[in-house]
C-alpha cells in the first residue's frame, strides 16, 4: 500500500524517455527528479510509505496500452504530466493522461481533492497555456524550468541551479496538502489505515449556520496535527453519496456532527433527507465513535421541521453503548476545547517512543540536497539514519524538532548555505529541549551535537565557537570507607587550566 489508502501508488510519473536523456554519464533530469523528489517527501515530511510509479521502458506512440500501464494509473492517486516539447508531442503519453483523466474522473470524489486537482502539470518547458491539453485546462502549472518570461519555453531546471529546489518545494507542499490534508476524505477506495499516528476525524455536513464553525473546527485540528475527512458534497446522488460517505467512514477514528434546527442540504435525487442526516445515520450504523454538538438553548420540540425535529429526538436518545455516541450540548468553545481532549486521548504514536536513534540529521531547504548524500553515506555502512520532518508550517516544524531531539544520541546540523543564526538557534533549541527533558523525565538520550559543514559552506568561519556540553560522570566510593586517591587525582586532573 501506498501513503494515500486504498491506492497502490501516490504517483504515477507520465514522462517522455527523451527528456530523461543522460549526458556526460550522469543520470537523466527525469531520473534526478524523481530521486528528488521522493528524497524529500519521504525524509523531510515523513512519508515512509511513499509509491512512486514510472515506467523505465521504452514505449513509443504505435506500441499497445499494456496491462501494466493501466493497472498503474488505475490504482494512483496523483498524476504527473512532465509536460515539455517533446511530451506534448508524445501520442502514448497523452494516451496516459487522458486514460487517467476519464477512468477517475467517473469515480467518486473525481479529480478534485477539496480545491487542488489529482493532475499535476510539471512545466518543464514554459508551455502557453493555450498549448495545454484539454486534461491540463484547469489545473495551476508549476514551471520546473529556467524560462525568463512568458515569451521563451526555456530549458529544463539544472539539478545544480538552486531555483531546481526552490521549484520543487511547490511541488511538495501541493502533494503534503493532497496527502496529509485533504486526500483522505475527497479520494475514492480509502481504508482504515493509520501510517503516520495521527488522529483521522471526519466531519460531516453542516448547515449553513453553522459552515464558520465547521471551518473555525476544522482550523484548530490542523494546527493539532489531525487529518479531516470532508466536504463529500455537493451534489451527489444518494448511492455516490453513500459510496464517498463509507469510504471516508471506514478510515476516521471518530465522526463529527454539527446540528440546529435547519436540516441542511437535500441529497439532489432523494428529497426527503439531507446530506447531514444521511451521513450521521451512516456513522451510527457502522458503529464509528461520533461527537454529536447541539446549542445549548435549542429547543427540539420548537423546531419547525418535523423531519427534522424528529430527527433531532432521535439523536438525543440514541443508546450510548460502548461508549461510541456522544451528544453534548454546549457553548462552541467548550466543545472545541472537548475536541482537543479527545486528540489527544486518541493520538496513536508515529514510532516507539522507548526507542531511541542513532543519528537525527536536521538541515535547511537550502541544504538539502547535501544532506540526503550525506544520509546515504551513513546508511550504507549500516548506521540508522532519521530526518527531521519539516512542515509547511514552521510552528509545526520546530515542534517536530523538539520530539526527536528527545530521542536521538546524535543530532547532525547540516550547514552550508544556510545563515549562522539558522545554526545557532537549533542548537539553543536543542539544549533547551533535553534540559527540560531531563527535569521531567530523569533522562535524556542526546550525547553529540554535530555542526556538519557542507562543501558550500566556505568553512563557516562565521561560526561561534560552542560552549561544551556538561559532561556527567559517576565517581563510585562505594566500595571504601575512606576517600580513593584514584578519584581525587581524577578531580585534580578536570581542574588543571588546558
Amino acid at each position: 500500500m501506498a501513503q494515500i489508502a486504498g491506492y497502490d501508488n501516490d504517483i504515477f510519473i507520465s514522462y517522455t524517455h527523451d527528456d530523461n536523456h543522460a549526458v556526460w554519464n550522469r543520470p537523466g533530469w527525469v531520473d534526478i527528479f524523481e530521486k528528488s523528489l521522493d528524497s524529500w517527501l519521504r525524509k523531510r515530511r515523513g512519508m515512509a510509505d511513499l509509491k512512486i510509479w514510472r515506467d523505465t521502458r521504452r514505449m513509443h506512440g504505435n506500441t499497445l496500452f499494456d496491462d501494466a500501464i493501466q493497472n498503474a494509473l488505475k490504482t494512483s492517486a496523483l498524476f504527473f504530466a512532465l509536460t515539455s516539447r517533446n511530451y506534448l508531442k508524445s501520442a502514448y503519453c497523452h494516451k496516459e493522461m487522458s486514460w487517467f483523466d476519464q477512468y477517475h474522473g467517473q469515480r467518486p470524489g473525481g479529480l478534485r481533492v477539496g480545491e487542488a486537482f489529482r493532475i499535476f502539470n510539471i512545466l518543464l518547458n514554459n508551455v502557453p497555456h493555450t498549448d495545454w491539453p484539454a486534461e491540463l485546462q484547469g489545473t495551476a502549472g508549476f514551471p520546473m524550468n529556467d524560462a525568463g518570461d512568458a515569451e521563451h519555453l526555456g530549458e529544463f531546471t539544472s539539478p545544480e541551479d538552486y531555483a531546481f529546489e526552490k521549484q520543487m518545494r511547490l511541488i511538495v507542499d501541493a502533494v503534503e496538502s493532497v496527502v496529509l490534508q485533504k486526500a483522505s476524505g475527497a479520494l475514492p477506495h480509502a481504508e482504515n489505515e493509520h501510517r503516520s499516528g495521527r488522529v483521522v476525524i471526519f466531519m460531516a455536513d453542516v448547515p449553513d449556520t453553522l459552515q464558520d464553525f465547521k471551518e473555525r473546527i476544522i482550523s484548530e485540528m490542523h494546527q493539532r496535527d489531525a487529518q479531516i475527512v470532508t466536504d463529500i458534497p455537493p451534489p451527489m446522488d444518494a448511492a455516490g453519496h453513500s459510496d464517498a460517505s463509507h469510504q471516508a467512514l471506514v478510515k476516521a477514528d471518530f465522526a463529527i456532527h454539527l446540528l440546529d434546527r435547519w436540516p441542511g442540504r437535500k441529497i439532489t435525487d432523494r428529497k426527503e433527507t439531507t446530506y447531514l442526516r444521511e451521513q450521521h445515520e451512516l456513522a451510527f450504523a457502522k458503529k464509528i465513535k461520533q461527537l454529536v454538538w447541539v446549542p445549548p438553548d435549542l429547543s427540539i420540540e420548537s423546531v419547525e421541521d418535523p423531519a427534522q425535529r424528529q430527527f433531532l429526538l432521535n439523536c438525543q436518545n440514541r443508546p450510548r453503548e460502548l461508549a461510541q455516541y456522544e451528544l453534548v450540548k454546549c457553548l462552541q468553545a467548550d466543545f472545541i476545547n472537548l475536541l482537543i481532549e479527545r486528540i489527544a486521548s486518541g493520538r496513536q504514536p508515529a514510532s516507539d517512543p522507548s526507542k531511541d536513534l542513532s543519528y537525527l540529521i536536521d538541515t535547511h531547504q537550502k541544504d538539502q540536497r547535501f544532506a540526503f548524500k550525506l544520509a546515504d553515506s551513513l546508511s550504507g555502512k549500516g548506521a540508522e539514519v532519521d530526518f527531521n520532518q519539516e512542515s509547511q508550517d514552521p510552528s509545526v516544524s520546530l515542534a517536530k524538532f523538539e520530539q526527536s531531539v528527545k530521542r536521538v544520541k546524535n543530532l547532525i546540523l547540516v550547514s552550508g548555505k544556510v545563515g549562522t543564526a539558522w545554526v545557532v538557534g537549533r542548537i539553543k533549541k536543542a539544549v533547551k529541549t533535553i534540559s527540560e527533558q531531563f527535569e521531567s523525565e530523569g533522562r535524556s538520550a542526546l550525547e553529540y551535537i554535530w555542526v556538519f559543514l557542507a562543501p558550500a559552506s566556505g568553512g563557516r568561519a562565521d561560526l561561534p565557537v560552542f560552549p561544551p556540553l556538561i559532561r556527567i560522570s559517576i565517581l563510585d566510593n562505594s566500595h571504601s570507607d575512606s576517600i580513593d586517591p584514584e578519584l581525587t587525582a581524577k578531580l585534580l586532573e578536570a581542574g588543571v587550566a588546558r
